[in-house]
């Protein structure tokens, strides 16, 4: 008889899980896999919709990091599986991604808004084939040599600012030799260190030697160079990233992280482990030190003036984004996250017999205590289903179609639905946490009857709603419900008339991040339009995508608050207003209003709905995401010793997956819920599954 699994939430780690136990005949042999979904979409805090005029609005930003080497294997599989037809859009996987090279990052620097700007080279390695194989020392080597470039770089900078005949004088430029002489020799030692079969011995001399070098290399830059390059921006740059470099690798060689592991120093905030290994305060309050605080939006409940986040995250990201990339640095969707992600998973799914139980919301995860010497073990799991299906012998079918592409619709389609015109008429939102809608039948699924395996897939802010038994019988699930941070989000798309350059933006399709707080980032998503529905001539030139973090309490409210979603709602929306009043002029100088240069030109905005100013903004995309399931999982220091690991949740049939368990990542990503629904295949089936970086970077 078959193994029953019962999947609890439909997000990147809970589908990764379905994925997998379905993978293969011998698998669909031994296993049977139903997923249960609330509402009528899979996604989870990556789920997108189709709105009107076909135009994709996703929670927020979503691409993939060149380095998801999981991510993009699973995805290259599943477009293997869904095996759709050559004449339909994005029927391969080489289709559903294309580079982004370009990273863009604002710098506030003597009173006003400074950039940088990098575009990353590409190389010959393909996302999702092959294995990351670095080792410590090559990884060494590989920093320590993109800071030899930016030396070599600020040297010319300052060579050139003395034939300029600016303040630094020849003998101030002479003395750089000295840098460069201790850089040399740091690097030699390296490339000795890089050599196979290095005894332990020979290794720890050479790292004392790197360390003094690299050490005094730090020194002598604060005192011969730092003072002469702040007015320079170009000189500021590479001072900075020469500091950041250097730091970075002056900590990695003094504590040993390569050897020991990121999680050594994951107890220390990032900026205060750069702080004790030499960085200098310009570069603690650039940009650089700031950038994976934006990017994983680390802030305690959402406040941008405590950031926060575990030194072994952090550099484990900045290392894997900036070194082991494979062709491009970051990878954009050629259609939302939804399309291009959960469409194919969905497919690929379903074709290998997984079940999907859309509409069926979980109320509650029942455990009880094992017999003497035995673990407890989830027995009962409660769930409502929220409507009827006029045709309820047929499964729901999910998709409407948006130039011949599959697409998540923004609402359930309601023709397929009994109670669908009074879901219209009174607005409901059948995915949120708060509705007041309450489920037209409960159904209690029953151990050894409904399922054998629980995975629970849904986000770890849901846990003290969902499973008050688990944390009564395990300490450890209360421990990692007060510890695991999670916060509010928010997110804004707008539509405009005039392309990016008309706009005032001349510096290629970037992705910025580093900008004002809270809307901290922004991503030129114009490349999408073709793939949404608009109608000539009126259709829109830019489409841009602006998000950050969402200030709010640190536990969510409980679901009787039924008006939170439309307060939070409201506050994003005023947040969005707010930075085109105020902000927009630093990204886009022709964008404003030609008499009130500061504030965004609001007729610029498509479509029209006939409203004059700000009114205009109504026919945008906002949103708040507050639902304990949209919550963001934060990597705080010293809180990975509260993750559960998949294979360890202290329950005998019961595992779990996501970003906010034990991966080994931390940084809530789609890579991190892809490893985690790896690890979950692992524990229910005790089969091996290799998870590429597992050795080096996730240990």
């Amino acid at each position: 008889m078959k193994k029953k699994v019962a999947v609890l939430g439909g997000g990147a780690g809970a589908l990764t899980t379905a994925y997998y136990l379905s993978r293969t005949p011998e698998l669909r042999e031994e296993y049977e896999v139903t997923v249960y979904q609330v509402g009528w979409r899979l996604g989870g805090k990556g789920a997108s919709g189709r709105g009107p005029h076909g135009r994709i609005e996703e929670h927020g930003l979503h691409i993939f990091w060149g380095f998801y080497e999981n991510a993009f294997s699973l995805m290259r599989e599943c477009y293997r599986v869904m095996d759709r037809p050559k004449s339909m859009p994005l029927a391969t996987f080489e289709q559903a991604f294309a580079p982004r090279d370009l990273i863009a990052m604002e710098d506030f620097v003597n009173g006003r808004w400074q950039r940088w700007v990098v575009s990353f080279p590409s190389n010959s390695r393909q996302p999702g084939e092959g294995d990351d194989s670095s080792t410590s020392w090559q990884i060494i080597e590989q920093v320590l040599g993109v800071a030899r470039q930016v030396y070599s770089k600020l040297k010319g900078g300052l060579s050139l600012a003395v034939a300029q005949g600016h303040t630094l004088t020849a003998q101030e430029l002479g003395s750089t030799a000295d840098g460069e002489e201790l850089l040399e020799q740091a690097y030699a030692q390296v490339l000795l260190a890089t050599q196979p079969q290095l005894a332990s011995a020979t290794a720890d001399g050479i790292t004392e030697t790197v360390l003094k070098l690299l050490r005094t290399f730090l020194n002598w830059i604060k005192s011969r160079i730092e003072y002469l390059i702040e007015s320079n921006f170009l000189l500021y740059q590479l001072y900075v990233g020469l500091d950041f470099l250097i730091a970075n690798l002056v900590g990695i060689l003094a504590d040993g992280v390569l050897s020991k592991g990121f999680n050594s120093i994951e107890g220390q905030d990032y900026r205060e482990w750069l702080e004790k290994h030499g960085a200098s305060a310009m570069s603690l309050r650039s940009v650089l030190a700031r950038t994976i605080y934006d990017a994983a939006m680390s802030m305690v409940d959402g406040d941008p003036d405590r950031q926060l986040i575990g030194a072994g995250s952090a550099l484990r990201a900045l290392l894997r984004i900036g070194l082991t990339y494979q062709g491009h640095v970051a990878y954009e969707f050629t259609g939302s996250m939804g399309d291009t992600i959960f469409v194919p998973l969905y497919e690929a799914c379903r074709k290998q017999g997984v079940r999907f139980e859309f509409f069926h919301r979980v109320e509650e995860v029942i455990a009880e205590r094992g017999g003497p010497g035995g673990k407890p073990r989830v027995t009962r799991v409660r769930v409502g289903r929220q409507v009827d299906l006029k045709d309820p012998k047929a499964s729901y079918e999910p998709f409407i179609y948006v130039k011949n592409l599959p697409c998540w619709p923004d609402k359930p389609l309601y023709d397929q639905i009994v109670q669908g015109d009074k879901l219209i008429i009174e607005g409901i939102d059948l995915e949120s946490f708060y509705t007041p809608w309450p489920s037209v039948e409960e159904r209690v699924l029953e151990v050894g009857k409904d399922f054998d395996q629980v995975v629970f897939g849904i986000p770890v802010a849901s846990v003290p709603f969902l499973c008050p038994t688990l944390m009564e019988l395990n300490p450890a699930w209360r421990r990692m419900v007060d510890q695991v941070a999670t916060i509010q989000t928010q997110a804004f798309q707008i539509w405009t008339t005039k392309d990016l350059s008309a706009l005032g933006w001349t510096v290629g399709s970037p992705m910025l991040t580093g900008y004002v707080e809270p809307l901290d980032t922004w991503a030129d998503m114009t490349s999408l339009l073709p793939r949404e529905g608009w109608a000539q001539p009126n259709a829109p030139r830019t489409s841009a995508y602006f998000c950050g973090p969402m200030p709010g309490p640190s536990r969510p409210p409980p679901p009787t608050d039924h008006g939170y979603p439309a307060r939070q709602k409201e506050l994003a929306r005023q947040a969005a207003l707010s930075f085109l009043r105020n902000d927009i002029s630093v990204l886009w100088p022709r964008s404003t209003q030609p008499n009130n240069p500061a504030v965004f030109d609001w007729s610029l905005l498509v479509p029209s709905n006939g409203a004059a100013g700000e009114g205009r903004f109504g026919t945008q995309y906002w949103r708040a995401n507050v639902d304990p399931s949209e919550r963001y999982t934060l990597a705080l220091p010293g809180t990975e010793k509260a993750r559960i690991r998949p294979d360890q949740t202290g329950f005998e049939n019961l595992t779990v997956c996501g970003d906010w368990v034990d991966n080994g990542f931390y940084i809530g990503a789609a890579e991190g819920a892809v490893i985690s629904g790896m690890l979950a295949f692992r524990a229910v089936t005790k089969q091996p599954l290799r998870i590429s970086g597992e050795a080096f970077w996730y240990r």
